[in-house]
């Protein structure tokens, strides 16, 4: 029964490998001026920008998070990684750190209930199965 935590725990590991992740790049984050070039409204109403880092354009989609509102043709700051320059977003990696954070508690109380599920089932289990089990 303990596989049913399985989901659980592969989706802390991830969330944390995000975390992990966005924390080295916030590290050495730099940011530059991009312009918003395109919004797709039917895809989770994600925004398309641009920026150029020596002469050369890159390119990124951001989703927009609680209340960040952007529009075409708005200038903003992108954040991008100097190691990795097709890896940008239009906000801090130590936010986006954090977000990759927030559903962890919910994946770890998730892997406990089932933990304390089995446990309860077990304690109460009826004299006659365990004995059939030894």
């Amino acid at each position: 029964m303990l596989i049913i935590t399985a989901p659980f725990m592969i989706g802390t590991v991830f969330c944390i490998y995000a975390w992990y992740s966005d924390r080295m790049v916030a590290r050495r984050q730099q940011t530059t001026s991009g312009t918003i070039f395109v919004q797709e409204p039917a895809n989770h109403d994600r925004y398309g920008y641009t920026f150029n880092i020596n002469q050369k354009t890159y390119s990124g989609w951001q989703i927009p998070h609680d209340d960040e509102q952007f529009t075409v043709g708005q200038v903003v700051t992108v954040y991008y990684d100097p190691l990795d320059l097709n890896n940008s977003a239009l906000v801090d990696y130590n936010e986006l750190s954090f977000r990759a954070l927030s559903p962890v508690p919910l994946l770890v109380a998730g892997i406990l209930f089932v933990a304390v599920f089995i446990f309860v089932r077990r304690r109460t289990a009826p004299e006659s199965s365990k004995l059939i089990q030894s």
